[in-house]
């Protein structure tokens, strides 16, 4: 990908547009095909927790959450770093590990992605082929095809997890107890 690129990607969810992390231009084009409001972040993918790194910080309960639900559907709102806000001017970011294969290898070669979901804002997120083709393939440098890979029909569940609480801010294919059984188990990591 060169700067400006957005391309569509499968995921174990929905089809998403993705650009580069820094990426404004793409950034940019982002909020334009998607007639989305400036004001609303676009979140993260990533394809490995080091990559968190230099982008937010956590404790460790909620990298217990990671290392047990990724790569899986569950975005996870994290505080960002200093040096990310400054670039950014972003304070939280929503954080994820798809399970897509292709997903996860894109990522693993363009690094870490801003991904939002296939639709126009406030609509559905499009899932035929045709439709996808016809509405988006001019405005795209590719797409990638979701292939042979079983999806859920449930969307990620989004939360705001740390070792004292565990909020839904979306409700998805895994429940706050899922989570908060994690409390009681002994495995660490």
């Amino acid at each position: 990908m060169n700067d400006g690129d957005v391309i569509i990607i499968p995921t174990d969810t929905v089809y998403g547009l993705a650009t580069r992390l820094y990426d404004k231009k793409g950034l940019q084009k982002i909020y334009a095909i998607k007639a989305r409001d400036l004001f609303k972040q676009i979140p993260i993918l990533i394809s490995d927790i080091e990559q968190l790194k230099e982008i937010a910080g956590y404790d460790g309960f909620t990298k217990k959450v990671m290392k047990i639900f990724w790569p899986g559907p569950l975005t996870i709102v994290l505080d960002t770093t200093e040096a990310f806000k400054r670039i950014t001017g972003e304070d939280t970011i929503a954080v994820r590990m798809p399970k897509h294969p292709k997903t996860l290898d894109i990522i693993n070669k363009q690094g870490v992605l801003r991904v939002t979901s296939l639709n126009m804002s406030g609509e559905p997120p499009l899932e035929d082929p045709a439709i996808i083709k016809a509405m988006f393939e001019s405005k795209v440098k590719a797409i990638y095809w979701q292939g042979n890979y079983a999806k859920s029909n449930l969307a990620s569940t989004v939360a705001r997890i740390s070792k004292d609480k565990v909020e839904i801010l979306r409700d998805g294919a895994i429940t706050k107890e899922d989570i908060l059984s994690l409390r009681t188990n002994s495995v660490m990591y």
